[in-house]
């Protein structure tokens, strides 16, 4: 049984991702794809499996909503979480919270 955790994460300022990215391929059972506009965070969530969305840096209301419907059809059991920054503890945290309960 695989039990590797996807993780979508997107938000528009690439040092930033690249670090988030980074963050969460650090976990043994973590896999992060990391996606730099909606427009890609939307194509990559019609083309694949994720069972969290990780809403980062930048990622406005509307853009929050477009993703969710996409997300609603395409990846309905995913979580989405929405990551305000704060440090790797922070969002290690976060993704726990939401994670430990499965």
């Amino acid at each position: 049984m695989d039990n590797t955790i996807r993780i979508l994460a997107i938000g528009y300022d690439e040092p930033i991702m690249k670090v988030v990215g980074r963050l969460i391929d650090s976990h043994g059972n973590w896999q992060g794809t990391v996606a730099m506009s909606r427009e890609e965070g939307m194509l990559k969530l019609q083309s694949g499996f994720y069972d969290a969305v990780l809403l980062c840096v930048g990622v406005t209301e509307d853009d929050e909503a477009a993703l969710n419907q996409v997300m609603t059809i395409s990846n309905p059991d995913a979580k989405l979480i929405r990551h305000f920054g704060g440090g790797s503890g922070l969002l290690e945290n976060e993704l726990r919270a939401v994670f430990d309960k499965k």
